[in-house]
């Protein structure tokens, strides 16, 4: 690897960390405006628009046709996109940003938990590891007491099925492109959670969730 590379990748680390990190202030502002499950729809729809053109410019779109990766497929949209978002975006709704911010690190308490399931060591490592962040995490949430509300804790639910859908990804993989796990994951999350979100949030106004729309555009790209 040059110096070039190393640095390219570098920037690319920290500007995906730095995403992620603004992914649960923008959810946590945007739940206050629009109903948390449509804010979901709109925004995973958004991000199926942007995977798709990513995908055709990138010549995968072929890929589709291939049957041997659906249903793994299936399972990363439900893992990673249908459960988690419907229960992270409403939980968003009510809590604060921070709580959304800092409970999103259960999900490597999770993994811990499942990875040794589906085959990959547990390290000592990885145990101190997950262990310093979750101890820095409870501490940062203690404030004289630590008293979780429902948005928390459907927050550090919305991230147990991620390891699941990693290992699922891990299996599409070997039938299709990253492009194509995104576009797959996106567009059938998206439609499911809309399809959720017009039986469950009927008092959607579209006009006033368009009004906010440079919210649902950084979001989508985030």
């Amino acid at each position: 690897m040059t110096k070039e590379q190393e640095k390219i990748g570098v920037i690319f680390a920290l500007t995906g960390a730095a995403m992620w990190g603004i992914f649960p202030v923008l959810v946590n502002y945007g739940t206050q405006n629009i109903p948390p499950i449509m804010f979901a729809a709109i925004t995973t729809l958004l991000a199926a628009c942007g995977s798709f053109i990513y995908a055709a410019l990138k010549g995968k779109l072929y890929e589709l046709k291939n049957k041997k990766s659906y249903s793994s497929l299936i399972m990363v949209t439900l893992c990673i996109v249908i459960i988690p978002y419907i229960l992270f975006f409403i939980g968003s709704s009510k809590t604060s940003g921070i709580n959304s911010s800092l409970l999103l690190l259960s999900e490597i308490i999770f993994t811990l938990l499942f990875t040794p399931l589906i085959g990959e060591k547990t390290t000592v490592k990885k145990l101190i590891g997950a262990t310093g962040i979750f101890i820095g995490a409870a501490l940062i949430l203690y404030n004289g007491t630590l008293n979780l509300n429902n948005g928390d804790i459907l927050i550090i639910f919305s991230t147990a099925t991620y390891p699941i859908g990693n290992f699922y990804a891990k299996k599409a993989l070997n039938f299709v492109s990253p492009a194509i796990i995104l576009l797959v994951r996106f567009f059938l999350g998206g439609f499911f959670i809309l399809s959720f979100a017009m039986l469950a949030e009927p008092q959607s106004n579209m006009a006033e969730i368009l009004s906010q729309h440079w919210g649902l555009i950084l979001l989508a790209l985030d």
